[in-house]
């Protein structure tokens, strides 16, 4: 389905627009007075059960981390957002959000609201598949892990122990501050540095990794 359509579909839930307003522009209002909020909240655990159900029948062969890796993905603030913007909801929540917000948070709150109204419209089918629509390019995507956890994961596989990162040096003026990190796993050796410690250790994690990648 294009923009199009999708606006289409959205538009057939009577009083969608209704549903909408952003806290944004009722700051001055009682948390109760505003049903966005209670949108909100329905629409995210709404997600949450569609996303779930649909990676757990879709990658029921891979582990729980890799599951749990994926949802993570799929529900967070950066991917709705990503949503919002790729099918231009802005057009539906026209003078519904502050204007002079462009944060991610914002848009992800109205996506959600958004769902949460349509589910209580249109109920769970209608809705599961409008999110399995609008998510379809994200679905499969399995993030990188972070690098330190990746390397945590290597050392407690291959030597059964917690790697451990040490400093090294330790520069720079109080509010500019230097560090500089070791890392040892085997006969491999890395440093990275960075402005706190750990920045530091993520670049020696990440240089660890090309090391042990490249062995």
């Amino acid at each position: 389905m294009n923009k199009i359509e999708i606006f289409n579909l959205i538009k057939t839930v009577k009083g969608y627009e209704k549903s909408l307003k952003h806290d944004s522009l009722d700051k001055n209002k009682k948390s109760v007075d505003k049903p966005f909020q209670k949108y909100e909240f329905l629409g995210d655990r709404v997600l949450g059960l569609i996303i779930s159900e649909y990676l757990i029948e879709n990658f029921h062969k891979n582990s729980l981390d890799e599951i749990s890796r994926r949802f993570i993905h799929l529900v967070n603030t950066n991917t709705l957002a990503k949503v919002f913007k790729y099918y231009e909801f802005n057009e539906i929540f026209k003078h519904q959000l502050d204007p002079k917000s462009h944060k991610n948070s914002v848009y992800a709150d109205a996506l959600e609201s958004l769902i949460g109204f349509i589910y209580k419209e249109k109920g769970l089918e209608f809705t599961k598949n409008l999110i399995l629509q609008l998510w379809k390019e994200e679905l499969n995507t399995l993030p990188q892990k972070d690098p330190k956890t990746y390397i945590q994961e290597y050392s407690q596989k291959k030597n059964k122990v917690i790697p451990t990162y040490n400093v090294v040096e330790e520069s720079g003026i109080k509010h500019k501050p230097k560090f500089k990190i070791s890392l040892k796993i085997d006969d491999l050796y890395v440093e990275g540095e960075g402005v706190s410690k750990q920045k530091a250790e993520i670049v020696a994690a990440k240089k660890m990794i090309k090391l042990i990648q490249s062995k």
